[in-house]
């Protein structure tokens, strides 16, 4: 998977072997139960605890093959680089579910020497040891076994966390190589849109061609493509939320009400009712384990050691799940009423209202000595303020040939606004940014050379994303501070990109100037 060769190869021999392991123990187990006919056929769950290990095993190794199959096939019709292959296979989640199987193992043979337990018995009970379910009819008795619990059972717990959070990570990564896919399509479009631009422009004279194809000119989202993004974005991480949040509930209760008549049949010499076994793995899957009821059949045993394994994970995959959504929606409903009342109270008070609109388009967190912004009007409606050199207003009536000074006048407006942004990245908590309201400002500046008239023509997007409309509206905008972060990001990636622009625009159109007249 680490090889950055064609993994078509390595994979189709890892299918091969892992389809053989399982016929080979298949075989194995057939053999060998065939040679002991004391077992009644209609009593199959009378077989021992091996039998069983064995047979889920071989059924893993299939499974494993299977799902390898189809990701090796996918490999044709999906092409992925290097990097995205990484993100795919994702190395860190094996390797660290490796580790948890051998921590598993080695220390379920450790305990079965100190004692006296059969190995299954000594898996059974690291199992529910390492998952903190702790159902207790299994415990060490020796004073060596109590003593070794504490270095074992700390690191197997942080074990199992590690695990957890690979999955996580997993699960965090593929979603934003989906968006970016989404993106990526997106962008296509505009690239076409570009040289169509270009195409059409070829009548120019060759100063201004050469001003307009510079080596590291950025081609630069209007406001149609990035509101198609954004509702892409918006929707993609709503429908991935609920999708999530549903999946997981499904699968846990999937777990919950089947593995409970599985373990009902196994346990019938115990007598259980179907409610006694939903009670026994609810305690279970919640990690609760009072452990008055407690599997004693060898099939029980087998069986709750590769349930728990994959119910635990998908039990904090349903608590984070429903943690996350929850807070969020909590956090808007409560911005939501705040919002909501804010616009009452400055209704009944109009000048509290227009001082509050100003302060809402201030500057925010910029330079604290800039007292007169320009970030908070387009680039093309900036009035002379104050006069200062190095201003917005400067910039646009001066009236000076100096290309240079207005390339380095500009850049100065441009890292006023990303002092801001990365100041809200420094201090998200401090630090309230309105992200529809800051792309407003901020794409006139990377199209200040048509002046913005494109941009504001249309609705902005503050108005169009407006979250005071109703409250099932508001509800279902998902921004979470991890994507208002990248959001944020990206707009320091625009800006900076057109700072280096307009930078070396400018002493290109001045050498330029320079050599003219000395000739």
């Amino acid at each position: 998977m680490l090889s950055k060769r064609n993994p078509v190869k390595g994979f189709i021999v890892t299918i091969l072997c892992w389809c053989a392991s399982g016929v080979i123990l298949l075989t194995v187990i057939g053999v060998i139960a065939g040679e002991h006919t004391t077992v009644d056929p209609q009593q199959t769950l009378r077989y021992t605890q091996n039998y069983f290990y064995g047979t889920f095993a071989a059924g893993l190794y299939i499974l494993i093959a299977v799902l390898l199959a189809i990701y090796t096939a996918s490999l044709h019709s999906v092409h992925l680089t290097h990097e995205e292959r990484r993100t795919v296979e994702c190395t860190s989640i094996i390797l660290r579910a490796s580790a948890f199987c051998v921590f598993l193992l080695v220390g379920a043979a450790v305990y079965a020497t100190i004692e006296g337990w059969t190995f299954m018995d000594a898996l059974y009970w690291a199992d529910y040891t390492l998952l903190t379910i702790g159902i207790g009819d299994v415990a060490p008795k020796t004073h060596l076994g109590q003593s070794l619990l504490f270095p074992y059972a700390s690191a197997g717990i942080l074990n199992t966390g590690l695990v957890i959070t690979s999955i996580t990570a997993f699960t965090e990564n593929m979603r934003q190589l989906s968006i970016r896919f989404k993106i990526e399509e997106v962008h296509s479009g505009m690239q076409g849109r570009q040289s169509i631009h270009e195409s059409s422009s070829n009548g120019r004279s060759d100063k201004e061609k050469q001003a307009l194809h510079l080596p590291t000119d950025p081609q630069y989202p209007n406001k149609a493509d990035l509101m198609k993004l954004q509702r892409i974005k918006r929707d993609f991480y709503r429908r991935h939320r609920w999708t999530t949040l549903i999946l997981s509930l499904a699968a846990w209760f999937f777990l919950w009400l089947v593995s409970a008549a599985l373990f009902r049949r196994s346990e019938r010499s115990q007598k259980w009712t179907y409610f006694e076994a939903l009670y026994f793995t609810y305690t279970s899957l919640t990690t609760i384990g009072y452990g008055d009821l407690y599997p004693t059949s060898n099939f029980g045993k087998a069986f709750f050691v590769f349930w728990s394994l994959l119910a635990v994970p998908v039990l904090t995959n349903l608590i984070v799940a429903m943690g996350q959504l929850g807070f969020e929606k909590l956090t808007y409903l409560l911005g939501y009423l705040w919002r909501l009342q804010a616009s009452r109270l400055g209704r009944g008070n109009p000048d509290a209202h227009s001082e509050g609109e100003r302060n809402e388009a201030g500057p925010g967190p910029c330079l604290a000595d800039n007292s007169n912004s320009h970030a908070s009007e387009p680039t093309n409606s900036m009035q002379p303020s104050n006069g200062a050199p190095g201003s917005s207003s400067t910039y646009r009536t001066n009236g000076s040939d100096d290309r240079l000074v207005q390339a380095a006048q500009h850049s100065l407006i441009l890292s006023e606004e990303i002092h801001k942004l990365i100041s809200t990245l420094r201090n998200p908590s401090t630090t309230q940014l309105d992200v529809y309201r800051e792309w407003d400002k901020i794409l006139p500046l990377l199209h200040s050379d048509n002046n913005g008239s494109d941009l504001l023509e249309t609705t902005s997007l503050a108005t169009l994303y407006s979250h005071t409309g109703t409250v099932l509206e508001f509800l279902g905008s998902d921004r979470p501070a991890s994507d208002m972060n990248k959001e944020i990001l990206w707009m320091l990636k625009f800006l900076t990109e057109r700072v280096c622009s307009h930078l070396r625009e400018g002493l290109q159109k001045e050498q330029s100037r320079r050599s003219n007249t000395v000739s």
